[in-house]
């Protein structure tokens, strides 16, 4: 929004202005030595109206073009100020004072502030200087220099309050985001937390009816130790306990093997670290016929992401060691 603000700014302020003061300076040609000069500046001058007024959608003002109109400035100011009469105030003769500062202040709009008072400071010194040599008085030589200043001070001023408010837009941007995002997660939490409530509930209420029965047989018991292991494999391993691993686990557990899922990380992982991960631990846990299986999600930050162990007490040199290095991955 303020880009468009900008642009239309800096177009009502280039172009209309500098127009008038050319047309008041052709009304006043008979005031001047020499023709040439201030005809010479106001082509100029309608050259520089083009080439801040060009491309205005890309706000700030290329520095090629910016360096041109510094460069316009002066020299139109010179070749006005050559032709002008001595001891006499130039009154509209001088119009190059009013096309020079709108030109400028428009610059400035274009994010062009520094540059824009370097045009200004030097237009200033050779106005001045100028109208001193032409034997004004100080008062006179002043009133032709203060008021662009003025303009310039004016635009300054504008542009910084439209650079705070640029920045507080994007500020208040970027916090309405991170709101939207926390009440996304929320409720993103929220309803995982409901579904996986619901299937606990499904999963575990025949196991307790059972329970609550009776006595158990020897079936009975080792299935519901199955479903309070997968139970744990849920909340302990989180990001290591995708459904395909749960089940892997699931069958090696029914073969004898002690399975530990553990996820440390408290926080999300590469994709492709997961992924990596997830099929070492599968080709473990379908290889082990006995033993113990553990896997772990170690804390974000570290060098290693998941470190997969599988031993046999009774058979050592079926160890399985596995490390999986999300830096290597991530390369």
């Amino acid at each position: 929004m303020d880009r468009v603000i900008s642009k239309w700014l800096v177009l009502a302020v280039a172009i209309p202005m500098p127009v008038a003061h050319v047309i008041l300076g052709l009304a006043n040609l008979h005031k001047v030595t020499s023709l040439w000069q201030p005809l010479a500046a106001m082509v100029i001058t309608l050259a520089l109206v083009v080439a801040i007024c060009w491309r205005t959608r890309e706000h700030a003002l290329p520095l090629g073009s910016a360096l041109a109109v510094v460069a316009g400035v002066v020299l139109v100011d010179v070749l006005v100020t050559s032709v002008l009469p001595t001891g006499l105030h130039p009154g509209y003769a001088s119009w190059q004072n009013g096309a020079v500062q709108m030109l400028l202040v428009a610059m400035a709009f274009r994010n062009r502030v520094l540059l824009a008072w370097l045009g200004m400071v030097a237009f200033a010194v050779l106005d001045f200087s100028a109208s001193m040599a032409h034997e004004l008085s100080l008062v006179d030589a002043l009133a032709l220099v203060l008021t662009p200043v003025m303009w310039m001070v004016i635009a300054t001023a504008v542009h910084v309050m439209l650079g705070r408010s640029r920045n507080n837009i994007a500020a208040y941007t970027e916090q309405s985001r991170e709101s939207a995002m926390r009440l996304g997660r929320e409720h993103a939490h929220r309803l995982y937390r409901d579904k996986w409530m619901l299937e606990l509930e499904q999963t575990t209420r025949p196991a307790l009816e059972a329970i609550a029965a009776g006595e158990l047989s020897v079936g009975q018991r080792q299935e519901l130790a199955l479903l309070e292991a997968e139970l744990r494999d849920q909340i302990r391993g989180r990001l290591l306990a995708t459904p395909e691993v749960v089940q892997a686990a699931r069958a090696a557990r029914v073969r004898g093997v002690k399975v530990d899922l553990l996820d440390d990380r408290k926080a999300p992982m590469n994709s492709a670290v997961l992924e990596d991960a997830v099929e070492q631990l599968l080709g473990v846990l379908r290889r082990v016929e006995s033993g113990r299986v553990r896997a772990r999600a170690l804390p974000a930050g570290g060098g290693l992401a998941v470190t997969i162990l599988a031993f046999d007490e009774l058979i050592p040199d079926n160890e399985v060691y596995a490390e999986i290095n999300e830096a290597e991955l991530a390369r």
